[in-house]
């Protein structure tokens, strides 16, 4: 087994920053840690990985996104698709071919946990391209049975639970009925 060479990267540091901060900042930044995924499941093609380069690569790739153009993350997810709809493809034949149950299940299993993954992938490139239109509304008025609804939206003077507390809100009882 080839033993792999140790890569430098080039650190900044800021003028009010520490090296051990700088170092922290480095570390806890997406591309490197995405970098670093990359590099350690051996996602390179050859022997040769620049962590620097790659980084680089994808920091462009971010700005890119954050100016507004999305064509990378729609390249993204069709890739991801594709590639999930293969590993459905794979792990269905291979349950296809098993002759005892768990395998056969074991496989389906995952197959189907593919396909839903590449249904979601692809169900977020549409929500991409085609935005919900989300409305705000202020008040809904939702019940199952009676319901009052006051959408007053002046201040009443007198507040119902108030009424009867006050001088020019009296109760008219009228005149009593003698009982025969």
């Amino acid at each position: 087994m080839k033993e792999k060479k140790l890569q430098e990267l080039k650190l900044r540091q800021g003028d009010n920053q520490t090296k051990e901060q700088a170092l922290a900042e480095f570390k806890s930044k997406s591309v490197f840690l995405s970098t670093a995924v990359n590099e350690s499941f051996g996602v390179s093609l050859g022997d040769e990985f620049n962590f620097q380069v790659t980084m680089q690569v994808l920091e462009k790739s971010v700005q890119q996104i954050k100016s507004g153009d999305l064509s990378k993350i729609e390249e993204m997810y069709i890739s991801q698709a594709v590639a999930l709809e293969a590993i459905f493809v794979s792990l269905a034949r291979k349950a296809k071919a098993q002759d005892q149950l768990l395998q056969y299940e074991t496989h389906m299993r995952l197959a189907l946990k593919a396909q839903n993954q590449s249904r979601a992938t692809l169900q977020a490139l549409v929500q991409l391209k085609q935005p919900n239109n989300t409305q705000f509304i202020k008040q809904a008025n939702i019940a199952h049975g009676h319901q009052q609804v006051n959408n007053s939206l002046e201040k009443n003077p007198t507040p119902q639970n108030e009424l009867l507390k006050a001088d020019y809100a009296k109760l008219d009882c009228g005149t009593t009925i003698k009982a025969k």
